[in-house]
């Protein structure tokens, strides 16, 4: 299901949007019409439209277009993207809506060295990321994990990576990388329970030593990763326990 400006989408504007191929968006994972972080999201896409398209948004048209276009039963994925020719100072609101997958799955990464174009901006120039994903799972891996060309972690294909320390507490891997919502939330989280959260740059080679380590991202929240090209981790689920707690203790809100 595709809207565009709160009205179902003709196959004439998808085939534009697709053709210019310039916006940014946000994805939230959404359960009888409620979601965590609405904010963090509403923000995100504030700074895209200053960055992309040199305006500000419009929350409340967001907002309207998506309780338009959500259901209010059950559990979605709806991408909100502001799109339109790179010329235009006013972006279309497109909402569209897929089927939510199963949340938490463990998965194995394979290393690539590279970065994304503008990698602190979520927008919709998302080819590279796509090409080195479906590369990883053509190797019989889940997702990419883009290590820089000096050999730091940062980020996967679509998600944050989080690494969790002995004393339990979580690493953020600093690098060129998207700030997550789910990372952001998260982080926030756990520091009002006192646990220790760090960014810092992370070795590759160091990667190891660490008790678990997983990738979260607003759609499939948190999953362990249990190994990165040969190296096997140890994809413990009970030690994401207290993360998978503390997250879902963030209250809800209503779209």
């Amino acid at each position: 299901m595709a809207q565009l400006n709160g009205r179902t989408a003709t196959a004439e504007q998808l085939a534009a949007v697709a053709v210019a191929n310039y916006g940014h968006f946000t994805t939230l994972r959404v359960t009888e019409g409620r979601t965590r972080g609405l904010d963090a999201h509403l923000e995100r896409l504030a700074d895209g439209n200053r960055r992309v398209f040199g305006t500000r948004l419009d929350g409340a048209l967001v907002r309207e277009c998506l309780r338009r276009a959500v259901p209010g039963r059950g559990t979605v994925v709806a991408r909100v993207s502001l799109v339109g020719a790179p010329t235009v100072r006013e972006p279309d609101v497109l909402v569209t809506l897929r089927a939510a997958p199963e949340p938490g799955r463990p998965m194995r990464l394979r290393t690539v060295h590279t970065e994304r174009a503008l990698p602190d901006l979520k927008h919709v120039g998302t080819f590279a990321q796509h090409y080195h994903a479906r590369a990883a799972r053509e190797a019989g891996f889940d997702d990419a994990l883009f290590v820089t060309s000096g050999g730091h972690v940062a980020e996967t294909s679509v998600g944050t990576v989080g690494l969790l320390d002995a004393g339990g507490g979580v690493v953020w891997p600093q690098g060129p990388a998207l700030t997550g919502t789910t990372g952001q939330l998260l982080t926030r989280a756990l520091r009002r329970r006192a646990v220790p959260v760090t960014h810092r740059p992370v070795p590759l080679a160091e990667v190891g030593r660490f008790t678990a380590a997983f990738v979260c991202n607003a759609v499939t929240l948190l999953r362990p990763v249990t190994g990165i090209d040969d190296l096997v981790l140890p994809g413990h689920s009970d030690a994401l326990a207290p993360l998978r707690e503390a997250y879902e203790a963030i209250p809800e809100h209503p779209l």
